[in-house]
């Protein structure tokens, strides 16, 4: 008989912070000095210890039951990841030692319990879910108004960010609300196209290309003509056609106010929450499209992340699959008219000031 036994060490000196939580609900988080020790007796030397990994809050439905299967599912043993029984595994090869170790898991499992209600106690999390029952019932709106409507979904490929003004179009790429291609267009910029990290396309492939002027009007007037136009990322997509417009002395009768940005629905829906500790708020990061896509679908991206076309069949099937969720969510036809918190802080003059704001 074996007096092993498998014991939560918690070496933290300080309480748990906001910021932490909103770190765990999206990422997960290893906590220094949180580890799983394997005690041969009491008083004894360690026989193994492993870092603790809060897993992904919000991936676990910010409940307990299931992220206490989820924390014992893997431990950090000297960067590798295992699961707890190779954790026991590796403590001995000694049968009676291995068998009281695990019998120590549910008194463990208690101990990870506790742990995790600091974490879903805090204020962060009503914060979250706000935020997403705010998206849901948006998605669910837009879901009803979309109905009938002549939908185009457009991504741009440029030499460089919409901010800049010598950024030229190189890609044109739309389709239609089905996901059948509208145009897909290579843009030939009249000079050598430089390097850039955010597409594949070189001098030579847009060299018996277009001109934009050249083929503006019917793209134009695609987009003109759409009841509502999706893009990642409206702001910057409408920036380039209005830039482009201007620069090069061409019709423009865009409407911006037909376009939808399916990058703020999914920074609402799945955005990680983080706070800004200069500016004391917190803030929703807007994910990539690859990311949003490959979280909402449960599938990896298809295609080219750099093809402009590729892009937008993408977000158009990121958006019909957010819509969905709008569709079946619980989020009833009349909003809650306020929250109970409409911010948080760990700054007691940040506080005081937002409640005073407030009153």
């Amino acid at each position: 008989m074996s007096n092993a036994q498998l014991i939560l060490i918690d070496k933290r000196n300080q309480p748990l912070k906001e910021y932490i939580v909103a770190v765990a609900a999206s990422d997960g988080l290893n906590i220094k000095g949180v580890e799983i020790m394997a005690s041969p007796a009491k008083g004894e030397t360690s026989l193994l210890n492993a870092q603790v990994i809060i897993p992904p809050l919000e991936a676990h439905d910010f409940d307990l039951k299931k992220l206490v299967q989820a924390t014992l599912a893997q431990v950090s043993l000297n960067e590798e990841v295992v699961d707890l029984t190779t954790f026991i595994e590796r403590c001995s090869d000694e049968p009676a030692v291995r068998q009281a170790l695990h019998d120590s898991i549910p008194k463990l499992s208690k101990k990870i319990e506790e742990l995790l209600s600091e974490f879903l106690k805090s204020e962060v999390i009503p914060l979250i879910l706000e935020r997403r029952n705010d998206a849901l019932y948006k998605l669910k709106e837009h879901a009803s108004a979309l109905k009938g409507k002549k939908v185009v979904c457009i991504d741009i490929e440029a030499t460089n960010i919409s901010t800049d003004p010598s950024a030229d179009i190189i890609q044109l790429s739309a389709c239609d609300g089905q996901g059948s291609p509208l145009f897909n267009q290579l843009i030939n910029p009249g000079y050598d196209i430089p390097e850039n990290e955010k597409h594949n396309i070189t001098t030579e492939m847009v060299q018996n290309q277009p001109m934009l002027s050249q083929v503006w009007e019917s793209i134009h007037d695609t987009l003109r003509d759409a009841d509502v136009v999706l893009a990642y990322s409206t702001e910057s997509d409408f920036m380039y056609l209005e830039k482009s417009a201007e620069k090069k002395l061409l019709r423009f009768e865009l409407d911006y106010s037909k376009w939808l940005d399916v990058a703020e629905l999914s920074r609402d829906l799945n955005g990680a929450i983080r706070w800004h500790s200069e500016r004391m708020y917190w803030f929703y990061k807007t994910p990539k499209l690859t990311d949003s896509y490959e979280k909402v679908l449960g599938k990896p991206f298809p295609g080219d992340a750099h093809d402009a076309l590729a892009d937008a069949q993408a977000t158009l099937e990121l958006f019909n699959a957010m819509l969905e969720k709008g569709r079946k969510s619980q989020i009833g036809e009349t909003k809650k008219a306020k929250s109970v918190k409409e911010a948080i802080t760990n700054n007691p003059f940040a506080a005081a000031f937002a409640n005073a704001k407030r009153s």
